[in-house]
């Protein structure tokens, strides 16, 4: 089995690559969206500032888990103290950087209607938006088996930000080549970033909340009570879940919970 330590390391690794790529994805954006008047390409690169802080959050969280030794001698993981209060403080970090892009995103979208702004005819514009679509979804691919394999809600809220970049990358490039071939539909891309927005938000919000839970124990699992022993087991013993009533549903990702329950809970 792939160690805990290992996979640490693993998600240091993916959110440093990512930091770097998102800075210069960034600065690109931000760069071409200014020079051809473009608040859609002007956004990407506000939306890849959050995704450098994001992944940013990451980096620190497992890199003081790795200095505080995070696993028990048997190899199961050991959150409380001041573990849990850094996965705590990533989360709801996190959570709020959620909630920042889809203000930011809805606000920019209903700026572009009102004021019938098109996307970007630009080649710029097209290339961008593929190349960070397919660059984002191979960051995101580890990134998605980490906060399983970590059962980290700080990962798996590092993961939705990817999502949410590979999303808007996708909003971006159809809404740019729907205005090439036909002129009215230069609200597409502003309405399709409204609605994805609207399901980010939701997510924030479970961040959030899950976040500020008395029962957060650092599951990747909101509102729910994730990997948890049982009231009367017998100490050291991880007791297997009963079956609830009401499917355990997690920050993006419906099977999170029952994955990282397969892998981990133990009779």
């Amino acid at each position: 089995m792939v160690s805990r330590h290992f996979l640490q390391q693993s998600a240091i690794a993916i959110s440093i690559a990512s930091l770097f790529y998102n800075i210069a994805e960034g600065v690109i954006s931000m760069v071409f969206g200014a020079e051809s008047s473009s608040h859609s390409l002007i956004f990407f690169g506000i939306q890849s500032i959050i995704e450098v802080l994001s992944a940013s959050l990451v980096v620190w969280r497992f890199t003081n888990g790795l200095k505080a030794g995070e696993e028990g001698d048997d190899g199961s993981e050991v959150r409380k103290g001041k573990d849990l209060r850094i996965e705590r403080i990533a989360t709801l970090a996190i959570g709020i950087l959620l909630a920042m892009l889809t203000l930011a995103a809805v606000g920019t979208s209903i700026a572009s209607l009102i004021a019938h702004d098109h996307p970007s005819p630009s080649n710029a514009s097209l290339i961008i938006a593929a190349s960070a679509a397919f660059i984002m979804f191979l960051f995101w691919v580890p990134k998605r088996y980490l906060a399983k394999a970590l059962d980290s809600s700080t990962m798996n809220g590092e993961a939705l930000c990817t999502l949410s970049c590979i999303q808007f990358s996708g909003a971006l490039l159809i809404g740019s080549l729907v205005y090439r071939v036909w002129r009215g539909g230069w609200w597409v891309d502003s309405a399709t970033a409204i609605v994805i927005t609207m399901l980010f938000g939701w997510e924030s919000f479970k961040m959030i909340r899950w976040a500020s839970n008395d029962k957060f124990n650092g599951s990747c699992c909101c509102g729910q009570e994730g990997r948890k022993a049982d009231e009367q087991a017998i100490p050291g013993v991880i007791m297997m879940q009963q079956p609830s009533a009401a499917p355990q549903r997690c920050c993006g990702e419906p099977d999170c919970c029952k994955a990282s329950q397969e892998s981990g809970d133990k009779v």
